[in-house]
This record gives C-alpha cells, structure tokens and sequence, in this order.
C-alpha cells in the first residue's frame, strides 16, 4: 500500500512502535494527572524516549529523586530560569522516571507536540513547595526617566514648567532596590524632591513581602504614613487578589497639565487635550489619603479637586488577607517641618465564609494611637459593601474622636449599575498626619481646615438602543459649614457612522471656584458633545463645547501611521472671542523611547509647547539595553541571537532587539505566565527560529533571561538525479550521516531541505533497498534575500562517492 502511494515502505520502520519524536531538545506542552503545567523543554533520546531531568521536573511540580539530583545539580551551580534549559551534560544515561516512581505512565504525543504524565501522588510537591517551578535570582541595574516640559505664553505674561521624574535601582537574588527623585522647574523656581529608596523581598514560606528604608506603610486598617524603617505585608501576587483601579476624571477646558498629589507629594503629572479626561494606574503612596488633582490651563488658570480616600476602594472587596507589621520613624515629604515620631503598627486581614473579609490593626506613635476594624461582605451576589471604622487618641492636643467610611457598589440588574461612598468624622479625630502639623489655636481655624464628611455617589445605565448613561456625584463639607460639590453626568452611543458622547460637568458651593493665584474664573457649567468617525487608521472628531454661557466648536484629525508613530491635528473657534484655536499633538516610538511633542494656540494671546520623553534601561551582564517602557519590579531581557530589529510581543507591549539582539521585557506578572511571541515576519528570509512562543513564570524580583534560538539556515531545492540520469523515486527517503531520517524524495526527484550544509553527507534510501550518496555544489555563503537556494544534484554509489573524493584529495 505505502509503495502504492509513492512512500518507501522502509519509513514503516521507523514508526513502527508508536508516534516518536525527533532526538534532542524539543519545546512541548506538559500535562501532570490532567493538569496542564505550561510550555517546558523536553530532551529525548535517539530510540525518542523522554528523559527526565530537573527542569522538567521543577516546571510539573515533581519531585526530584536523589540520583537525579546527584547528576544534574553541582553544587557550585546557579538556580536556572524557568525558560531556560537544564541540561544533563556529563549524565550517564537518559533517566527514566519509573525508576524512582514505578506507576508513572508517559504518554508522548508529538503531533501535538504535547507530553502527558500520569504520577502516582506521592510524586507530587506538598503544596507548600509548589513555587519551585516560577524562576528566580539574575541581577541588573534599572534607570526609569519621565522628563515633561511646558513653555507657555499668554496675555500679561509666560510660563516655563519642567519636570524630571527619575527612578533608579537593581534587582539581586530576588531583592528589589529602589530609589526614586522629582525634580521641578518653574518660571525660575526650582525643587528637588526625594520620594522613597527602599529594598524589597518576597518570602515565600510565609507569603509576604518585606520592605525596608524609606516606605509608605501598607496596613489594610489603620491610615498609614511614609516611615523611614521596615514593614512586612501580604504578597497579593500569591494570594490571587484583585488589584484595586483607581480612576479620576474631569474635563479640561484647554490643552492643560494635570497633577496628582498625595499626602503633600506630587506622584503623576501629564498633559491633556481639550475635553473630558481619565487617569488610571495611578502609582499611590497608600489607600489612606485623598488625591489633590489641579489642572493648569494653557491660560494660566487653574482648578483644584478632591477624589476622597474612601472612593478609592468602593467596596470591592479589596481587604488583604494575612498580617502586616511596620515600625520606624514618620518621614517628611516635600521639604516639610513636621515633627518626625517614631510609628509601631500592626494590622490582620481574614477570610469570614465565602463572601466575607475582616480586618483590624493598631498603631502607636509619640503622643498619638488609633486602632480600626472594617469589614467587606458581598451581599446577593451582585453588591459588596464596606464598612470601616478609625479610633483616635491625639493626646498632645487632648483630643480623640471617630472617623467611619462606607462604601458599596452593585449591579442592579443587566444593564443598571451604581455605587457611593461615605465618609463622616467627629471634630476630635485625627490621622497621624493630622498630629505631626502644629495646628491652629483656636477652634474656629481648626474647623475651616478640617473635614466633616465627604461623600460620593454614581449610577451607570446601558441600553443597546439608547446608549450607555452615567452619573456621578461628589461633595465635601467642612465644620465650619463651608462645602463644594461636584456633578458629572455623560452620555454614549455607537452608530453605524461613528459614536455620539455628551459629557457634562456642573460645580456647585461658594468655594473652588476660582483660583487665588489667578485672576482666571474656572466654569461653573461646561458640556462637551462629540462626534467621532472612524476610518481606518484615521478617526475624525468634530464637538461642540459649552463653557459658562458661550460655546466653542472644535474638529481634530487623528492618524496611527504605523506602530511608531501616530498624530492629532485640532481646530477650535471661540464663540466669546471669535478667536479660533489651533494646537496638535504627535506621539513617537522610536523602539527604544517614548516621545510626546505637543503644540498649542489659544487665540491670538496664549500659546503652549509641550515635550515629553520617557522610558528606561537596564545593565545586564550582557551590556545595557534601552527600553520604551518603565521597568518594574519583575522583568527581563530577551536575546535573538544576534539579529537587530526582531519585533517581539511582551506583556506590555511590543519591543524592538537593539543591534545586539537583545531587548527588555519591562514587566512581567508575578507567579504567573507572561507570554512572549516573535513576528515571524520580521526575521531575515535566511533566519529560521526553534520556537518563536515562550511562557515565562517569573517570581517577584527576577531577572529573566530569555534566548530565542536562531538558525542561519541555507534553505535548498534541489533537483536530483540517479546514476542512471533519471530522477530519484517519489517517496525515497533521506537520512543524515547518523542514520537520523531528514525527508523523502517528492515529484520529479526534488529534494527539499529546510537547513542544507554545503559538502554533508547525505544518503537516500532507495524502494529497492540500495542506498545512494547524493553529490551537489553550493556558493561559500547564501544570499539572505533569497528564500531558498537551487542546486542541481547527482546520487552516486556510497563505494563509488568515497573513492572520487580520495583521488580527488591526492589530486
């Protein structure tokens, strides 16, 4: 039947016991009892049985038999990455895992380029040591830069604004150093702000995290403050706990710069276009204090808000369970004079049934304690509520008092979902901050700079005809009666021309409305409705914008040319001032940075530049290496042997091999998988890849170190011939100079060989049992641009071939 086909039977043998894979190294997918354990490499021997070793192992959570450990695991040798291979260089033999655990069942099945284990369950890692398989050690040195600058010019006057955010540190053995610096520059003034320098481990037998030096204390109960000491916290990472997205929201007038403070420092800064806009991944001191959001217009005017601390959970459950512990002495942020007391905190988090958390810590400083409780709970499985509550004890001032925060959100039904926030203190009470600050004399001071209450409220609904609805509504009262209040409502729909938004903005109370720096009056009212056409890579905007009783009509052009690069172009005309207002905005990604170039023209008197460069770098042991992207705390670098300009995908997004071949992975999630994925269209025609997917399983700190393998292949057809002048049977077979089978012969004698080496040995096999040594000539080198060479071929007598080449080399 196989002759019948055009296939020589002698290929039967070859498969005749089962599916085999080639010999060597080969990437699969690992299953242990079902349980599918991610990409690993798998070594099999010539016969193409699989043989164990520690890498393997450690990636399906096995245990390692002593006489394996004995082969592999010198003493002197360093802790391997996950997406590295371990090799058994120097081993005896292949060895067999049923030796040490005789129920093991091994199943290969190479066509799907998978292997199925079935182990006995004393096998197993305890679960406790089930974090073997996520790689860990490396070591490098990180630099993350962020510089903005801003030349402004309006009527009466200009403005100069710089700002340089700079982030240095290393990653050693799982330990995470960090220091971070804000410099500002304005109209001549300049400040140079320390934000923290810390170092950070995980300890994985008790499922925290350590950090020491200069820290924001992270207890889930009482309201924490930056120290200058050492604390330990649960490691969410291992406990799968959803992280909290803090989001703030407003509109911009102009082309504006927004700047986000909290607890006094200045933690994210960036420039808006006109109109609505979101903030997200907001890198927070703590969970404690509230966001002072300022936006600076292009005019010189500003507007300032609150978000409130007790918006930031909105009841999600977000309590982290486990201990914390911190102590040290409180740090000054910002150049401040405040008194510096020595902190003792300490708080607990626990699980209460399926849908319940609780929570409850202490803290003892210098004439000061408090102690808190809270709860989260989900309750008919579609609203979570939480409910905190702070004690205070300010016994330098002789005060004490009571803070409460409730918070919930909820989805009332398919299409309707809402959510508040409420938080209410007595006069008495006091954060630690509260008490570091000489206060006022007199009562009456106290109460105009202390809160009352501060609350929240939004309600969302969707329909598939009407549109998406949301509301959303935010108030803070003082003792002193004084109160601001805030409501924004917006409005969307998707047509089959575009998508229609209305977004509003109404600021209600007698004060924060206007600036006392500037003779410049914030809007009470503003509306924008937008409508946005897309075309392709193009996307048109045309708005209408109403600011406290006059309007301004806008139209902008946004263009993605290529993954690089991308543009907006905006036009504005001002009903007020029958001015019209130009600005444009071009994003850059030069593969290895980040750069944002803005201009903008308000009328005919204001006038704003704008330049942004960010991204990082890290020092490696195998050079340094530039990145478009921040470095966090867990990254790595990737190599593709020596080809510049391979484009990889990464968690973060795409990035770019520099002239070495390498490139950083900027950020990878802890103790979980990170896919990474060459486009294959970006190779060189003569550059072939072993497998162009990874699956990286880094531990929190790691330095992962990635190679993809490269083969410079010669790609080669050729057109064969026997001795008789006739071309070689269809489906004759081709072995290399170890017997190892390479491909058969298809129609009209053809041979193709994926990686053809000039002058190797190649036998074919022929149907009638004889074997031939095929003869061919190619260039010294291979031309790159070429997909695949030609070559015509001659397949001679192995006898005959041997003796040309000896007269040949006495000739």
């Amino acid at each position: 039947m196989l002759k019948e086909r055009g296939i020589d039977p002698q290929l039967a043998d070859y498969f005749r016991e089962a599916a085999r894979f080639r010999p060597g190294v080969q990437v699969v997918t690992l299953f242990v009892n079902g349980s599918k354990r991610g990409r690993a490499d798998a070594r099999f021997n010539t016969k193409g049985d699989l043989c164990f070793e520690v890498g393997l192992l450690d990636k399906g959570g096995l245990i390692v038999p002593p006489q394996l450990k004995k082969v592999e695991k010198p003493a002197s040798a360093p802790a391997a990455p996950a997406t590295t291979t371990t090799t058994t260089t120097g081993a005896p033999g292949c060895f067999d895992y049923k030796e040490a655990f005789p129920q093991t069942q091994v199943e290969l099945r190479p066509g799907k380029e998978e292997v199925a284990l079935v182990v006995p369950t004393d096998a197993l890692r305890p679960t406790e040591d089930d974090f073997a398989g996520y790689s860990s050690g490396g070591t490098a040195a990180m630099l993350n830069y962020e510089i903005l600058g801003v030349n402004s010019k309006f009527a009466g006057g200009g403005s100069r604004f710089m700002s340089g955010n700079a982030e240095l540190g290393f990653n050693f053995q799982d330990w995470i150093v960090r220091s971070r610096e804000v410099y500002t520059a304005q109209d001549g003034k300049s400040q140079r702000q320390h934000v923290y320098a810390y170092a950070q481990k995980t300890l994985m037998d008790f499922r925290s995290i350590l950090q020491t030096g200069q820290i924001n204390i992270a207890n889930s109960a009482v309201s924490g403050g930056s120290i200058t000491g050492a604390q330990i916290i649960p490691e969410g990472a291992l406990m799968s706990l959803n992280r909290n997205n803090v989001m703030v929201e407003g509109i911009a007038q102009w082309q504006a710069r927004v700047e986000v403070r909290q607890a006094g420092a200045l933690i994210y800064t960036t420039v808006v276009p006109a109109g609505p806009f979101a903030l997200s991944d907001l890198p927070l001191l703590n969970s404690g204090s509230d966001l002072e959001v300022t936006v600076v217009e292009a005019t010189g005017a500003q507007r300032r808000f609150i978000v409130p601390a007790a918006s930031l959970h909105s009841g999600s459950l977000g309590s982290q369970r486990g201990y914390s512990f911190a102590v040290g002495r409180q740090r000054s942020l910002g150049g401040s004079t405040a008194r510096q007391p020595w902190i003792v905190t300490g708080s607990g988090g626990w699980k209460i049934g399926k849908d319940s958390n609780a929570n409850a810590g202490l803290m003892a400083a210098t004439s000061y304690q408090a102690g808190a409780w809270g709860m989260d709970t989900r309750v008919f499985n579609s609203t979570s509520v939480s409910l905190q509550q702070r004690l205070s004890n300010a016994t330098g001032e002789g005060v004490h008092g009571t803070q409460v925060s409730l918070s919930s959100s909820s989805l009332l039904s398919t299409s309707i979902s809402g959510s508040f926030s409420a938080t209410q203190q007595t006069l008495g009470y006091r954060d630690l901050g509260d008490t570091i600050v000489d206060t006022p004399a007199n009562a009456g001071d106290l109460q105009h700079n202390r809160y009352r209450g501060q609350y929240t409220a939004s309600l969302s609904w969707s329909n598939a005809t009407m549109g998406t609805f949301n509301v959303a509504y935010s108030r803070s009262s003082l003792f002193s009666g004084v109160s601001t209040q805030r409501v924004t409502g917006a409005w969307g729909q998707t047509f089959s021309f575009g998508t229609i938004s209305f977004n509003v903005e109404h600021n209600l109370g007698n004060n924060g409305n206007t600036d006392s720096n500037s003779s410049n009056t914030v809007p009470v009212n503003t509306f924008y409705l937008t409508l946005s056409i897309p075309l392709g890579q193009r996307n048109v905007r045309t708005y209408v914008n109403n600011s406290s009783g006059y309007k301004r009509y806008g139209a902008s052009y946004n263009e993605t040319i290529n993954e690089y690069a991308n543009y907006t172009v905006s036009a504005e005309r001002n009903t007020q001032s029958q001015e019209t207002d130009l600005s444009t905005q071009a994003s850059i990604l030069p593969r290895y940075a980040q750069v944002n170039l803005g201009y903008s023209r308000a009328g005919s008197g204001a006038t704003a530049m704008n330049g942004g460069l960010r991204g990082g770098m890290v020092l490696h042991q195998h050079g340094l290496t530039l990145s478009p992207y921040p470095i966090q705390d867990t990254f790595g670098i990737l190599s593709v042997g020596d080809e510049s300009g391979i484009r990889v995908s990464t968690p973060y997004g795409p990035v770019w091999t520099d002239p070495w071949g390498q490139a950083v992975i900027s950020q990878m999630a802890p103790y979980a998988s990170s896919r990474l994925e060459i486009a294959t269209k970006s190779l060189p025609r003569n550059v072939d890849i072993k497998n162009g997917y990874k699956l990286v399983e880094p531990g929190r700190g790691s330095v992962n170190f990635v190679t993809f393998d490269t083969i410079k292949v010669r790609r080669i057809l050729l057109n064969t011939k026997g001795a008789d002048g006739n071309p070689l049977p269809k489906g004759a077979f081709v072995l290399d100079a170890e017997g190892q089978f390479v491909t058969t012969v298809v129609d009209d004698g053809q041979i193709f060989l994926i990686n053809g080496v000039p002058n190797s040995k190649l036998e074919v096999s022929l149907p009638d049992g004889k074997q031939c040594s095929l003869q061919f000539e190619l260039p010294s080198r291979a031309d790159p641009n070429m997909f695949f060479e030609t070559a015509e071929a001659r397949c001679g007598p192995t006898l005959q071939v041997q003796l040309q080449k000896a007269t040949y080399a006495q000739l």
